[in-house]
Parts: C-alpha cells; sequence; structure tokens
C-alpha cells in the first residue's frame, strides 16, 4: 500500500518526560520531521495533526513476556495458542490484561505478552486527554528492533543486540537476521547521573551483566551463534556508553547509522536516540 499523505506519531512517558517522533507520509514518500523530548506538562503546547494516528511504547515492566512452543499445526490460530499458552501461567483473570504474540522461531515458538490493562488504561486515557487518542501500542524493545531495521543501516553480523538506555531503564532486544528472538528490560535504582560518576557506572555494569546473563541462560543464544555487535540507542546513548559497554562485554559497541533521506535535515543529528519512537511509526 502506498501512502499518498498521513501523518503517525511514535509516542513514549518516561520519567514525566515525553518522546515524540512524527513522521510524514506524502506521495509515497516517508519524512521523519519531529524528534523532540518535552516535559509532561507542556504537552498541550504541542502542536498535531488530530487526524493523524498515535502509537504509544509500552515498557516491559507494564507487561508478562513469555516465550512458548505452540503446536506445528497449520490449521490451528498460532496467536490463539500462544496465548492459551500463557493464560494457563497468570494467576489473574485474563480480562486484566491485553494480549498479543509474535513468531521468534519458524511454526513452533511464539513470543507472547500480556500487557496490565491498569496500567495500559491510565496511560491510553492521558494521552486521550492531553493530546491525541492512541491508536495501538507496542514494547519498548520490539519497536526498537523494527526502528532500527527500518530506519537504520543494519550492520554486524548473524545475532545483535540493540538496547535501548534512558535515565533508569534499558530495555534490549536480541536480533537474528532481522528478527527479535529475546528482549526484556534492566531497571536501575542509580541511572544515568552526569553528577554521580558512580551511579552511572552501577547502571552500566547492571546493563553489561544482563546481557551475558541473558547470552548464558537462553537456549537459542547459548547455542552456535556469536553475538556480533551491540547497539545502544536511547536518551542517554553516548560514545562514552558505548565504548564502556564494550570494554565489558568484549564485543563491538556502537550507535546507529541512520538513513539519512528519510529524516529532515536539521533532526538527523539526534536520529539515532529515538529508535523506539521511530519504529512504532512502522507498519
Amino acid at each position: 500500500m502506498v501512502e499518498l499523505s498521513g501523518k503517525k506519531y511514535g509516542v513514549e512517558l518516561l520519567d514525566r518526560k515525553i518522546r515524540l517522533v512524527g513522521v510524514s507520509a506524502s506521495a509515497g514518500r516517508k519524512t521523519v520531521d519531529i524528534l523532540t523530548e518535552i516535559p509532561a506538562d507542556e504537552i498541550s503546547s504541542q502542536s498535531l495533526d488530530h487526524n493523524g494516528s498515535l502509537y504509544l511504547a509500552v515498557s516491559e515492566d507494564s507487561a508478562i513476556i513469555k516465550r512458548v512452543k505452540i503446536s506445528a499445526d497449520r490449521s490451528l490460530d498460532p496467536d490463539k495458542l500462544a496465548q492459551f499458552e500463557l493464560l494457563a501461567s497468570l494467576l489473574d483473570n485474563q480480562d486484566h490484561y491485553y494480549f498479543e504474540s509474535f513468531e521468534i522461531d519458524t511454526g513452533r515458538e511464539r513470543l507472547a505478552i500480556a500487557y496490565k490493562k491498569s496500567e495500559i488504561d491510565g496511560k491510553l486515557d492521558y494521552f486521550s486527554n492531553n493530546f491525541i487518542k492512541p491508536s495501538g501500542f507496542q514494547l519498548r524493545s520490539w519497536a526498537m528492533a523494527a526502528g532500527y531495521q527500518n530506519y537504520g543501516r543494519p550492520a554486524g553480523g548473524r545475532l545483535i543486540c540493540l538496547i535501548d538506555i534512558t535515565d533508569s531503564m534499558a530495555s534490549f532486544c536480541f536480533v537474528e537476521n532481522g528478527r527479535p528472538i529475546n528482549l526484556g528490560s534492566v531497571v536501575s535504582n542509580a541511572g544515568i547521573s552526569e553528577s554521580d560518576p558512580r551511579k552511572s557506572k552501577a547502571f552500566l555494569l547492571d546493563i553489561i551483566a544482563t546481557v551475558q546473563y541473558q547470552m548464558l541462560t537462553f537456549d537459542k543464544l547459548s547455542q552456535s551463534v556469536p553475538l556480533s555487535a551491540v547497539i545502544i540507542t536511547g536518551s542517554c546513548c553516548n560514545q562514552e556508553l558505548a565504548a564502556g559497554i564494550e570494554k565489558g562485554l568484549g564485543i563491538k559497541t556502537s550507535l546507529p547509522e541512520m538513513r539519512r533521506e528519510l529524516f529532515a535535515s536539521d533532526l538527523f543529528p539526534e536520529s539515532h536516540k529515538y529508535l523506539v519512537g521511530l519504529g512504532l511509526t512502522v507498519e
């Protein structure tokens, strides 16, 4: 489908800040013309196209995420099978959740996700009342992978790890041949602090330890496929953090290389920090 016109927004609420991405489509050509971070109480000052579509990023701690094995029988709905497997492990009533699933291994494995309705509905109401009504939502880590595949220039080998770093949280996603296969987040009490380097170092060590743990415990990652590259994005990403992660993991770590032609020229220098929001605008 060629979109002749229209506006899409990707948005996330983090630490009382709004991170906003806007993408315009004209005659089949997409251009990113909004990349901004504003205080949450200034959201109403943004002039937006209320006929556009807005998609919300959801942090991993607002969801229950589980890899499930399903029947290879093609006559059965794989999404419903994954939902059934996840429901069996939940203690609450299924009406308390939104569900979705993604294929992570052809035919046999899916990533099943149960979003906590109470948390999601509060954010949906907030943006409906102060912004425009969201058309949908997605995990930060999954959106990050879509942003990288569609707005970046993918690099590295068969298996890479994407990490989005904010003030106090890091979402990660392992991607094999363009397909996300494992994801999650690191929440830190320390966070990134310009005034206290010790806190930043503690957060950095948490991120490194989490990636190492995932490599050791996730069976698909512990097979013969080596992790060839780590790509960092997010509001706090910089070359210094990349160097620290590379030193800790012993794996090449860099900022993403973005596709300049998709961005308004004045926004391109900051584009590498917005993979999550950019991914929300992808079909």
